[in-house]
């Protein structure tokens, strides 16, 4: 496997950026090694078939030309005042609508914390209705439990037969 700096000196070798010493010494390492060669091989048909891609192209103006026009329209783009947009009549309602909405919420909020409050302080924990004389009853609400207490006359600690069957 060959390191990224000896890449870098083949590279270099085949674009003939190296001195006289490092290109003979990189000449002699593509010849000896195998990877080495294969790689300069590889770079070196790359290279052929760029170039042979490669449109020549000439332009009568130099290069500071295009630059110059380029420099004139940043800079006319960087002093060119910056003019306030107007908002839409969307974006004008939605400023009033988002803080309206917030404290709708808010209230809401409140008006159903006050009646769970208002709820739990009016209610009783237990409610007593008697309706007659033989029949009592304890509601309690917050459970949501009834009870009904039938009362019956009771003679010698039995209770009649005829009134133990009648029950509705």
């Amino acid at each position: 496997m060959i390191d990224h700096n000896l890449q870098l000196k083949i590279q270099a070798f085949l674009d003939g950026e190296l001195s006289e010493r490092e290109a003979r010494d990189v000449a002699a390492l593509i010849a000896a090694n195998p990877e080495a060669s294969a790689l300069h091989t590889e770079l070196k048909n790359t290279r052929l078939a760029l170039k042979g891609a490669e449109a020549d192209i000439t332009v009568r103006e130099t290069r500071e030309f295009y630059w110059s026009g380029i420099s004139r329209e940043i800079s006319k783009l960087e002093n060119a005042p910056v003019e306030p947009s107007t908002p839409s009549p969307w974006q004008m309602l939605a400023g009033w609508l988002k803080p309206l909405g917030a404290v709708a919420v808010v209230a809401l909020v409140g008006i159903l914390a006050w009646q769970q409050v208002g709820q739990s302080v009016h209610k009783a924990d237990v409610m007593t209705a008697q309706v007659d004389d033989d029949t009592i009853t304890f509601q309690d609400d917050t459970a949501g439990v009834t009870f009904v207490w039938l009362n019956y006359p009771v003679e010698n600690g039995v209770a009649n037969e005829t009134d133990s069957n009648t029950l509705n």
